[in-house]
């Protein structure tokens, strides 16, 4: 019997659940492996972000640059004072934000596709607004350096605390034998949607042996340039970008299953 192409969903959060329900309505099998994992961190970290959220009196705006970081905020904010502005780098994680805290909160962000979003489209934004006397920023415990520092040569005082720790994909027994079958059939359909995931997509795979080419040869979709030059890097040679909406997402996957029979 021959063996089915794999559509693996890589997306983090309860975005990846809710796109392969779409698919698998249409009878398309899907691996769902989120690139990461997202927990609270530690006590001590917990505590300062608490401390610190308790009292947002001398903060203008706060940035929240994932639908992570939204998560994790949501733990300990029900409401935001109404001086704070929110910013954050596209409208997938605005929706996120607005389902969060309701439709009238203060928010910034860059409208349009993928293609048009990330920290560079939301600085376009906010550099024409004039530096806001103190930025919180609400992270995970690693990367997005490059906008706290436009802040604070703006003049921006900076804080940056860890809200959220990721941690990588970890496969399973039984996903590493899916994988290592699936390796003898065609090669996978791929959507995976920033490039620390790339990162975590290889490091998932390394108790594999002599799975990554065939991984390569696949069909990677994702959703802005950055994560295209990653993946190039990495051997990835069919990319496709698409946006965050699931029929986008699904109808690529769709046509490169269609193809490939």
């Amino acid at each position: 019997m021959a063996l089915q192409q794999p559509v693996i969903l890589m997306r983090p959060g309860e975005a990846n659940n809710r796109l392969a329900d779409v698919l698998e309505k249409d009878g398309i099998d899907c691996w769902r492996w989120p690139a990461f994992g997202i927990e609270l961190p530690g006590k001590e970290d917990c505590d300062i972000v608490q401390e610190r959220l308790a009292n947002l009196d001398n903060v203008e705006m706060v940035v929240l640059p994932s639908p992570a970081s939204v998560a994790a905020v949501a733990h300990w904010v029900r409401e935001w004072p109404e001086h704070i502005t929110l910013a954050t780098v596209g409208e997938g994680t605005a929706k996120v934000i607005r389902a969060a805290w309701g439709p009238d909160v203060k928010l910034i962000y860059p409208s349009g596709d993928a293609e048009n979003s990330g920290s560079e489209a939301l600085w376009e934004i906010l550099k024409h607004r004039g530096a806001p006397s103190r930025v919180l920023f609400l992270r995970g415990q690693t990367g997005r350096e490059w906008l706290p520092e436009q802040f604070r040569r703006m003049g921006s005082d900076v804080i940056t605390l860890c809200a959220y720790v990721r941690v990588p994909l970890e496969l399973t027994m039984q996903q590493r034998r899916d994988l290592m079958l699936a390796s003898h059939g065609p090669s996978p359909i791929i959507y995976i949607t920033s490039t620390d995931a790339v990162d975590a997509l290889f490091h998932a795979i390394r108790p594999v042996p002599d799975v990554r080419d065939w991984l390569t040869a696949g069909v990677a979709i994702t959703l802005h340039p950055r994560i295209v030059r990653r993946l190039q890097e990495a051997g990835f040679t069919h990319i496709e970008v698409t946006t965050t909406d699931d029929a986008s997402v699904a109808g690529h996957i769709k046509k490169n299953l269609q193809s490939a029979l």
